[in-house]
């Protein structure tokens, strides 16, 4: 099997989890587990963890949960919405001004590649000197002798800080015109989110692979439902015409013209986003919610037999949720010796636990219809 971005996984004080320990990962993995066990939330520390904290990441989850509103700019005045927001990523949804929070992600054993997110205290100084700070962290033995303080947010990987300032300034920067992180390289990752790719995601993509040999991974994708595809674009003059994105269009033997992929059905587009980000996350991560969303039970086996080559190829490595048994089903006719790796998520007195089926005892579990859901 190839070399794993992450062969273990800690989680620590992040959404519904207070302390979660995966010994063992696989190249692919598939995250099940009943409501509210902390599925999407797996892998939301696994985009913070790839991104190394990056604001920008902070704020999309925030955001996509309804945590914080689209605009992310704040104001000084608003710190208390700030602080709203904010707590909603540490576990509880404790009360941030009392004591520091610290959020942790990273393989086992491994200090100098976890990522740590922590609150703390600022305070603002006067500025002498223009290389001089202008905010100043204190130490919690020294809070109750400053009178202007405001919570505030510090991004470290292992010892290194990667950024530390008041919450104001974290929502408030322009970071995706900055390049992050400042120190610690950023791994590739790609989300797929349950409703799919953004248009504009889909063109930034498509445009990497253009005439490449990874554009037969993706037609081999949409050749699962449409055997007689053919060829595969994205067209501009549609976007000019009606004001959308670029849209995928597809070349079916028997017709004359291409054929838009949403007018096909929703499967067949769930299918190219999926094919696209995964030949797109060489030596990375691919991180996919609800990955049967919008497909027949009948592909999931050729859906997994895809993803599992693509992924030993190009050293891609995969975490995916479902509720569905036809997608466990599919994904353990697909799996080979230690490649892949079911990880059932439960709650057990108010802990999060993970239970891992590797190949052997995933074979046990589906051909005995032993509920792993």
């Amino acid at each position: 099997m190839t070399s794993l971005r992450l062969p273990s996984l800690e989680v620590k004080g992040f959404r519904a989890f207070r302390h979660l320990r995966i010994e063992r990962l696989g190249l692919v993995n598939l995250i099940v587990g009943k409501n509210c066990t902390g599925k999407s939330s797996l892998l939301e520390a696994l985009r913070l963890y790839a991104h190394r904290g990056s604001p920008e990441i902070v704020k999309e989850l925030l955001a996509a949960r309804d945590e914080i509103s689209g605009a992310y700019r704040f104001e000084r005045a608003d710190e208390q919405a700030l602080v709203r927001a904010i707590r909603h990523l540490f576990c509880g949804r404790q009360d941030l001004a009392a004591q520091p929070k610290t959020i942790q992600v990273g393989p086992l054993d491994s200090p100098e590649d976890t990522l740590l997110i922590s609150t703390n205290w600022y305070t603002e100084r006067p500025v002498a000197e223009p290389d001089q700070r202008r905010w100043h962290k204190v130490e919690p033995d020294q809070v109750q002798e400053v009178d202007s303080l405001w919570l505030g947010i510090e991004i470290g990987l292992g010892d290194k800080r990667l950024f530390s300032s008041p919450l104001h300034l974290f929502f408030d920067r322009p970071f995706r015109f900055l390049s992050w992180p400042p120190e610690g390289k950023s791994i590739p990752s790609i989300f797929v989110p349950a409703n799919g790719l953004d248009g504009d995601q889909v063109g930034l993509l498509w445009n990497n692979i253009l005439l490449t040999p990874l554009e037969e991974d993706i037609l081999n994708g949409l050749r699962i439902i449409v055997p007689e595809a053919r060829r595969l674009g994205l067209l501009d003059e549609l976007k000019q015409r009606r004001g959308e994105k670029r849209v995928p269009v597809l070349s079916v033997e028997g017709h004359e013209e291409p054929i838009p992929l949403r007018s096909m059905g929703e499967g067949l587009s769930r299918l190219f986003g999926i094919a696209l980000a995964l030949v797109s996350a060489s030596d990375g991560l691919l991180l996919i919610d609800e990955v049967d969303s919008g497909l027949h039970y009948s592909v999931q086996g050729d859906l997994w037999r895809l993803i599992f080559q693509v992924a030993n190829r190009l050293n891609v490595q995969v975490f995916a949720t479902t509720h569905s048994w036809d997608s466990i089903e599919g994904f353990q006719h697909s799996v080979r010796g230690e490649e892949g790796m079911l990880i059932r998520l439960e709650e057990r007195q108010g802990e999060i636990v993970p239970i891992l089926f590797d190949a052997k005892r995933l074979s046990i579990a589906t051909r005995q219809d032993i509920e792993v859901r």
